[in-house]
Formats: C-alpha cells, structure tokens, sequence
C-alpha cells in the first residue's frame, strides 16, 4: 500500500534535542509533500506551542495535539476534533487539584490556565504549554481539555494518588518524570480513552484515508495507542 499520510511526533522525533529541525528533515517533509503525500503531527504540546514548526515545515493540515484530546489548525479554526473532560467528573477532582502543593495547568483548547506556578515551572514547561493565565482554582474552566500537575515528586505524588483514590470513571491520569527536566514530575489527566491514535482516526476520517495508508513516527509511550 502507499503512503498518503505521514503524521510525526514532535518532541524527542522530529526534534532533536535542542528543538531544532535537521535540514535533511526538513528537505525530506518538503519532498513527501510536493510528492502529494499529506504530512501533519501528532504531539502532547499545545497548537500554539507547535505553530512555529507548523509553519517552518508549510503543513496546511490540522494538528493531533495534546495527545490526541484536540485537533486543530493553527489558524483558529473550529477543531475538527475535540474530547474534553466531563464537567460533572472535573468537579469531582478540581478539589485535589485545589489543595495540591505542585503547580496545576488547566488547558481548554488552545487557551491555558494554572495556579501555584512559579517562574522556573512556567520556563520549564513553555515548550508545551504557552500563555498560560494565572487563575484561582474556582476559575478554572468547568470542561477542560486536559490538567497538568508538575513539580517535585513527591507533592506530585500525592496529587496522582489522591485522584486515584477517588475512583471515578471516565478519566485516565498518567504519572512519569519528565525526560528533559529531570527530577521534575508530571500528571496529565484526559478523558478516558483518549490518546493520539483516537487523533489520527479522527485526521484519517475527515481525509478518507485509510490506516493502512498512513505512516506514524514516534518515540514514546504517549505515541502508542
């Protein structure tokens, strides 16, 4: 079968460790394109935080972000494809969020909002989340697209075990260090079920192009689906 889609992590992929684009990369994306072949990426960052690869590389397609939750264009368009936490099950765990010692980040499309972030978590995670506006907790958007709890390990820690304490259905919360800013820890709570391969369905679906058409690149275990 042919190729008639590429979609492509970013982060620890397409990037190299500085966050550059190798130019053979870059010839290489340019090629596939001129050739027909739609190219477009799959990444745990936010729209706005991959605009400038988006537009260093020409992709006219929407982009699978925040790990499959939302895809969108950069361009401000109505997401194609949008999944949410429920605002009834955001209810339920915003008090642990609340009262958590590390710093939260509450995404709603490609709009972000924290609380308890101070300057060296706000740097560290500019790469990913971008913009983000300080809130109180009562301020937070009642249905977000994901949270974001990073810091320390332990305070981390906690907040994870005290959400897994509560036992609610309809979301899923993942626990892992970060990689480039180790001994930093995050938690990223989605609804349940959504990850980036329900993303590239949904691209796959709007093009009418077929999995065994498509070419997916990653390195991680947010890449599987």
């Amino acid at each position: 079968m042919s190729v008639e889609l590429i979609i492509i992590d970013l982060d620890g992929t397409l990037l190299r460790s500085d966050l550059t684009v190798g130019e053979r990369t870059i010839e290489a994306i340019d090629k596939a394109q001129k050739r027909g072949i739609a190219v477009s990426f799959a990444t745990g960052r936010m729209v706005s935080a991959s605009a400038k690869y988006i537009e260093m590389l020409n992709l006219k397609l929407p982009i699978i972000a925040l790990n499959g939750a939302l895809v969108k264009s950069v361009d401000g368009a109505k997401p194609m494809f949008h999944k949410p936490i429920s605002e009834n099950i955001f209810a339920k765990i915003l008090p642990e969020l609340a009262e958590s010692k590390a710093s939260t980040t509450i995404v709603l499309g490609d709009n972000s909002f924290g609380w308890n972030i101070d300057e060296n978590i706000r740097s560290k995670l500019s790469s990913w989340i971008v913009g983000i506006k300080d809130i109180e907790p009562e301020q937070s958007p009642a249905k977000p697209t994901i949270a974001m709890v990073a810091g320390d390990e332990k305070p981390v820690r906690e907040t994870y075990e005290k959400i897994a304490e509560l036992g609610i259905d309809g979301i899923q919360f993942f626990l892992f260090p970060s990689i480039r800013y180790y001994p930093m820890w995050y938690m990223e709570i989605r609804s349940a079920g959504v990850d980036k391969g329900v993303g590239v369905e949904a691209l796959q679906e709007s093009l009418g192009i077929a999995p065994e058409n498509t070419l997916v690149i990653g390195d991680y275990i947010n890449d599987l689906p």
